[in-house]
């Protein structure tokens, strides 16, 4: 196994063990009450006697995580042999660059971590809908494409229920459905490439 394509393995799995870190690090963190951001806040004192500590491991394994995601993209994107493929990693790029971002500006930045955070949360389901399509044409991964054009919009759903107020959650259940989709399913298209079933899209790793 090449290198980026264990760094594809590795970095998702990098942010749910941060994230779950800072969850435990956290007492006071609630579902239904909080949104996932609260547990990047470095100052507040709510959630717990070490939130500090929380805070660096959730931001610093969001930092990691799009670091290492955005060089296998960027390697995927440059390998790729199929234009309507390299069209559809372009938003990921994008989404990767806002997922560093949010690590960055933490919710001590303000206004400016919740536009990076939109950005991230916007873009990231254009790069599943553009490879659903661009791929429906090669009969091995159709199962893929209507999951990659399904999923998404379950993640839409929840946002709207949120945002139109009838919702029992705060953003913490949203954000963390868009992330297992988005972490799944870039496990899954390093799986297939791993596994040589990206004929006509990528050569043989």
């Amino acid at each position: 196994m090449s290198r980026p394509m264990m760094i594809g393995f590795l970095g998702p799995f990098i942010a749910l063990v941060c994230i779950i870190v800072a969850i435990l690090l956290s007492p006071g963190f609630d579902w239904f009450v909080n949104a996932l951001s609260d547990l990047g806040h470095y100052t507040r004192t709510d959630l717990g006697p070490y939130k500090l500590i929380g805070a660096i491991v959730f931001n610093g394994g969001l930092i990691i995580t799009g670091l290492l995601m955005l060089y296998y993209t960027l390697w995927f994107l440059k390998r790729s042999t199929d234009m309507a493929t390299k069209i559809g990693i372009l938003p990921l790029v994008i989404s990767l660059c806002f997922l560093v971002c949010i690590g960055i500006f933490s919710e001590n930045f303000g206004d400016l971590h919740y536009w990076v955070s939109v950005g991230f949360f916007l873009t990231f389901p254009f790069s599943m809908w553009l490879i659903g399509l661009a791929w429906l044409r090669f009969a091995q991964l159709r199962w893929f494409c209507v999951l990659s054009l399904i999923i998404p919009f379950l993640s839409v759903f929840m946002w709207a229920d949120y945002l139109n107020g009838t919702s029992i959650w705060q953003e913490a259940i949203p954000e963390i459905i868009t992330a297992f989709s988005a972490i799944g399913w870039l496990w899954i298209i390093n799986l297939l490439h791993y596994r040589g079933k990206l004929e006509g899209v990528m050569p043989r790793a």
